[in-house]
């Protein structure tokens, strides 16, 4: 089981916001980003640069969820030694 944190927040706008999550277990630990897109869309980046990328429309996250709940119970659940490792592209 992991624990979560929010390590910091930017506001895009009043109701988008990108947070900078640390998620820990006793194994490992990963630094991810989470587009919350108000309140209800939430999208998982590995990295900023992927953050930067999906707002150019030259990425797509394969994880994202419809609302807070199924987020929580996510990075609760994750193996944060194998996920995060499949990337979709846009061409």
């Amino acid at each position: 089981m992991n624990t979560f944190q929010a390590i910091d927040i930017s506001y895009l706008r009043s109701n988008r916001t990108v947070e900078t999550i640390l998620l820990r277990n006793p194994r490992s630990e990963k630094t991810i980003y989470v587009y919350n897109y108000e309140g209800w869309h939430f999208r998982i980046f590995e990295s900023i640069g992927d953050v930067l990328s999906f707002f150019n429309e030259e990425f797509e996250s394969t994880l994202s969820f419809e609302n807070e709940k199924e987020l929580e119970t996510y990075l609760t659940n994750v193996d944060l030694e194998t996920a995060f490792s499949a990337k979709a592209n846009l061409n």
